[in-house]
């Protein structure tokens, strides 16, 4: 039911809204109401503190019972997920034929898709709170590839030298999504007033998060990044293609409906702002991943419903 429910008619619905919000993003940056210097605290502030505060506010009022079975098979998909960006990476630089340096930066913008900073809104307006604990996952996987192998990916695009820090890893994003998971698998119950703070505080992270990728997208000369026609083939290959044949396979597995639908959403993510900083901390130019960070987030608002039109069709 979730599957036939979670059509493409739907999805456009949900995104044309969150795409609302990130043209107020748009608006603000370019009427000068948010600035370099407030866009970077606003960022920080969602990054830090809002996003993380949205995972939990998924579990301390959970409504639907998943039991292990359905934890177990997201799990596999999680690591299928990664798996299948990771081998997909080493597809997309031998076709394309880039030089070492400048694969290392592609197969890390496939490997680390925006799974929180997107997905999360995109799977709470869509399906509900309830699935946000299945998101988390993600999350975690995205933050081990980022600290660890996307640091390494960075230094080899920049030619430098750089010892994986393993420090990055205490962070909000990754304390929340094990809290999360924590407090979904004991079944903790909070006090009332705490659910409320969750909630509020949940509710202005789907904001602001699309207000700060708005902002992101005012930064960028969009008619430069978007007229490109190697940018143009890598939104084909990794919005379109790539989730075709992600949803695909995930539906031979024959898995709940809930774990596919949100592993359905998650291969239509764009590519992660987390990217960006790694490239220009540790490789030093981070124009490229930008540009496609930027190009990737604005065709999600047509690549994520013709995905599942495309799936549910066949």
């Amino acid at each position: 039911v979730l599957c036939a429910t979670m059509n493409s008619l739907i999805i456009f619905q949900q995104l044309l809204v969150l795409l609302g919000m990130m043209l107020s993003g748009y608006i603000a940056f370019k009427a000068n109401i948010i600035d370099e210097h407030s866009y970077n605290k606003v960022s920080s502030l969602v990054v830090k503190i809002l996003n993380p505060f949205l995972m939990i506010s998924g579990v301390v009022e959970q409504t639907t019972t998943f039991d292990k079975s359905i934890i177990r098979q997201n799990i596999i998909l999680v690591f299928l997920y990664y798996l299948i960006l990771f081998l997909a990476g080493f597809v997309y630089t031998k076709a394309m034929k880039h030089p070492e340096n400048e694969s290392c930066l592609y197969r890390m913008l496939i490997l680390l898709p925006n799974v929180g900073f997107m997905g999360i809104p995109i799977i709470k307006e869509s399906l509900g709170a309830d699935y946000i604990v299945l998101v988390a996952f993600y999350i975690l996987g995205f933050n081990l590839l980022a600290y660890t192998y996307g640091v390494r990916l960075s230094c080899k695009f920049g030619n430098r030298v750089t010892k994986t820090n393993l420090k990055d890893l205490v962070n909000p994003g990754m304390i929340c999504a094990i809290l999360a998971i924590a407090i979904f698998y004991l079944h903790i119950q909070l006090p009332r007033p705490i659910v409320s703070f969750f909630n509020y505080m949940s509710g202005a992270c789907i904001v602001m998060s699309m207000i700060v990728i708005g902002a992101f997208l005012a930064r960028m000369d969009l008619k430069k990044a978007l007229f490109n026609s190697e940018n143009l083939i890598f939104v084909m290959f990794v919005m379109l293609l790539l989730p075709c044949l992600m949803v695909f396979a995930s539906k031979i597995l024959g898995y709940a409906p809930s774990v596919l639908t949100v592993f359905s959403v998650m291969a239509c993510m764009p590519v992660g702002s987390m990217t960006c900083m790694l490239a220009q901390e540790y490789g030093g130019d981070g124009t490229k991943a930008a540009q496609l960070i930027a190009v990737t987030t604005l065709s999600t608002v047509i690549t994520a419903p013709a995905v599942f039109y495309l799936t549910n069709i066949v």
